[in-house]
């Protein structure tokens, strides 16, 4: 298994995660996107269970990462670029019967790849750096706006407050952004136990035999994500 991380990621999250992969990309990005989200995967990589989607103009470092290790990939139709608009079109998250994001903000190829699944529509652009979906209509998110309209669907959302999180040049992160699944295994850049909703959260999670993996002891970090292909 390889895994794929924002280069600025707590070392000691970066060394524990080691401990469970093959081979790791400390992800970077130089004068592509904002400061904040450069090192974030989520912004250049849309992933589902069959797909993995890459923006064009992503550093050559993931390009080499993948071929070297004979990953299969696409090649998205959107660069990634400096504004809202264009650092959102691979940020969307896929289930089995929906794709989620804000309308008019989504990769052409990443439509096209989900074209028989019902697009929801949301408020929120940075839809996977806000939102974790979990299993069936199970999800966790630090977004109002998603919550709502989840929940409006049947949906069973538990909501982590994006107070505590930590993530470059701003305030608060986005739990969509602090954690990665593989299997029943979910990992957190970081203690989920450090949040005030933390206690909860492992009760959530444990319900739904998730196994928790605590890559860290400080707050969670928002990184973009961890991808495991």
């Amino acid at each position: 298994m390889l895994a794929i991380i924002d280069y600025r990621a707590p070392k000691s999250v970066i060394n524990s995660l080691s401990n469970y992969v093959n081979d790791i990309l400390l992800f970077k990005s130089e004068g592509i996107t904002y400061n904040s989200i450069s090192g974030h995967p989520d912004i250049f990589i849309y992933q589902d269970k069959l797909n993995l989607i890459i923006a064009p103009n992503s550093p050559t470092t993931l390009f080499d990462f993948l071929n070297k290790h004979k990953v299969n990939f696409q090649i998205g139709n959107s660069n990634v670029g400096n504004q809202l608009k264009d650092s959102v079109q691979y940020n969307c998250l896929s289930t089995e019967k929906y794709l989620i994001h804000k309308s008019g903000f989504t990769d052409k190829k990443v439509l096209e790849t989900n074209i028989e699944k019902e697009f929801l529509n949301i408020p929120q652009a940075y839809t996977r750096c806000s939102l974790t979906h979990l299993k069936d209509k199970y999800f966790i998110t630090s977004d109002k706006g998603i919550e709502k309209e989840l929940t409006n669907l049947g949906c069973n959302v538990f909501f982590f407050a994006p107070d505590e999180i930590k993530i470059v040049d701003h305030k608060n992160g986005f739990v969509g952004g602090t954690n990665g699944i593989k299997n029943n295994k979910i990992f957190f850049m970081g203690s989920v136990t450090k949040h005030q909703d933390g206690e909860k959260l492992i009760k959530y999670l444990e319900h739904l035999k998730f196994e928790i993996i605590n890559l860290g002891n400080d707050f969670l970090y928002d990184g973009g994500g961890l991808f495991f292909v």
